[in-house]
């Protein structure tokens, strides 16, 4: 069955037979929620219904005044490269308190496993991985990374996305230009591998180097691959602002981030493939008057039949690297263009544009993670205000920090959106919910991930921007359907026991500008194959209880 788990979830740890009485059950369908029990045996949901008896040796659990849903599934997440710490709880436990079960990850082009071991780049790979995560690269293949995994142990479910980015850099590096013909069919080799062992599709990144530099052609190959296999495309874009270095400035022309949004449906239109595209922003306060066209956009190619969805986060923030925010032309020519004057001055007159073309400025611009521990001191300050203590011009401090770190500084980025922006792509039918977030080990922390589900949650309940049901769903039965995982996602006899308890009274998100990583409230249990993970509202820190998922 397409989305089952690997056999050892729950990585030895014993499963009760537990009973979940006197719930709200809001089965991940969207249909009306219904008061009732239940049942857990086995690591599956063995039954629902209302006074179901107690079975002898079962332990119950009263969730009278709570409700009763499907584990929340993130669907976009990068905890890829993080889950394959042996300890890798600190990191996923924000995530536990959120009441997230499953992680969609591999996103943004870049997925820690899926590269050959023969491919000459690898030591780039090799870079990104400790610099994520702290370890050496023990795995290559996607059957060599869910070993790893499944050896060490899961905190939460994990489906894999093959990153398109990271299976160029292998074999490429960050060479700008299009591959020849050897390098388009060692990548299409190893992304074919990483389908067949399991990955659920292909994800691009386009606005980071190397998916920048893939050009048309190369983009329609992969995508037709992926139709081949019957999965799922997800993309970042070229542009997420109405003006970006990734396109030609033409005066009053479409919006550059609207172009994004047009390639990709066309991309779509042209080869049938699933397309999910990733965390649909405004960035810059320029940007927010484009997001009704964007949506029309959308809803004129799901007329037309074209399979898009997009994801969704709750803040207004979201992280990346410092690359992000330079154009193809630049990253082309790095690192030697971090001393070339000449390109540098071409930088600085683009991006002191900023401001009065899309409504940010250096001010904007969090340093989550400066990477390079010469500059860690200015972790979780702007880049205006790095500048003023170095006593430089925000360009300069800017490009000093992005050659230090090679472009991996970790950047908290604002303006991404707003309230009413939010609430709108809430109710949209094609939204899924997710967090598009990772616990950084040292810096700032993004608020995503420490309390997007909760901020959906209560925006629900405090504003009634949706139904509790359709909120529910859009955080697990609309999430496992669009990325094949048939046997989660909903209350269903039969189906694996992921489960969350929630007093939708009591939940809030309790991050602020100035507290990003303050946990929520609310959750009461969570449990993973039947395991329970997060008991009375407090993680179990030695559960393993998680779950490898192929396709």
């Amino acid at each position: 069955m397409i989305g089952m788990a690997d056999v050892n979830a729950g990585h030895g740890k014993k499963r009760r037979t537990l009973l979940l009485r006197y719930g709200l059950v809001v089965d991940g369908t969207g249909r009306p929620s219904l008061q009732g029990d239940v049942l857990v045996r086995e690591g599956r949901i063995a039954d629902v219904g209302l006074r179901l008896p107690v079975p002898e040796g079962a332990e119950v659990i009263d969730c009278r005044g709570c409700v009763v849903a499907p584990g929340f599934i993130d669907v976009h997440s990068h905890n890829d490269w993080f889950m394959a710490a042996p300890e890798h709880a600190a990191a996923t436990r924000p995530f536990l308190h959120q009441g997230i079960t499953t992680f969609v990850t591999g996103n943004c082009g870049f997925s820690a496993a899926g590269f050959d071991p023969a491919r000459p780049h690898l030591g780039r790979i090799r870079n990104l991985v400790n610099k994520a995560t702290g370890l050496k690269l023990r795995w290559h293949s996607v059957d060599d990374y869910f070993n790893v995994l499944t050896q060490n142990g899961l905190t939460h479910n994990l489906l894999l996305l093959a990153g398109h980015g990271t299976v160029r850099t292998a074999i490429r590096d960050f060479k700008p230009g299009p591959l020849d013909g050897d390098e388009q069919r060692l990548m299409h080799q190893d992304l074919e591998t990483a389908l067949e062992q399991g990955a659920a599709g292909v994800s691009l990144g386009l606005q980071y180097e190397p998916g920048i530099f893939a050009p048309p052609k190369e983009l329609e190959a992969v995508a037709r691959l992926v139709r081949r296999h019957d999965k799922i495309l997800t993309v970042h874009p070229r542009a997420f602002s109405t003006l970006s270095a990734a396109y030609r400035l033409q005066p009053f022309g479409m919006a550059h981030n609207l172009k994004a949004i047009r390639d990709m449906l066309n991309l779509a239109r042209k080869t049938g493939v699933r397309l999910q595209f990733s965390h649909l922003i405004f960035f810059g306060s320029r940007t927010w008057r484009t997001a009704p066209e964007a949506l029309a956009l959308f809803d004129r190619a799901r007329r037309e039949g074209v399979d898009l969805q997009f994801d969704t986060f709750f803040h207004h923030c979201g992280a990346s690297l410092i690359h992000v925010l330079m154009p193809e032309w630049f990253l082309a020519r790095v690192p030697g263009a971090y001393g070339n004057r000449g390109l540098l001055l071409r930088l600085q007159a683009e991006m002191t544009g900023m401001k009065s073309v899309l409504g940010i400025d250096f001010g904007d611009i969090v340093i989550a993670d400066a990477v390079h521990p010469k500059f860690a001191r200015y972790n979780g300050q702007t880049i205006e205000t790095i500048a003023r203590r170095m006593g430089k011009s925000p360009f300069r401090a800017f490009i000093r920090l992005a050659a230090a770190s090679r472009g991996q500084a970790r950047v908290l980025m604002f303006k991404y959106s707003t309230a009413q922006i939010v609430r709108t792509l809430m109710r949209h039918p094609a939204a899924h919910f997710m967090t598009d977030a990772w616990v950084e080990p040292v810096g700032t922390q993004n608020p995503s991930a420490f309390g997007a589900f909760p901020g959906f949650l209560q925006t629900v309940r405090d504003e009634k921007t949706i139904p509790l049901e359709e909120a529910v769903h859009k955080m697990t039965g609309a999430n496992a359907a669009r990325f094949g995982l048939q046997d989660r996602g909903r209350i269903q006899e039969g189906l694996a026991a992921d489960i969350v308890v929630f007093d939708l009274k009591q939940v809030y998100d309790n991050t602020t500008p100035l507290a990003t990583d303050r946990l929520p409230s609310g959750v009461r249990h969570v449990l993973i194959n039947g395991v329970a993970a997060f008991r009375d509202g407090a993680a179990v820190d030695a559960v393993r209880a998680g779950a490898v998922l192929r396709q």
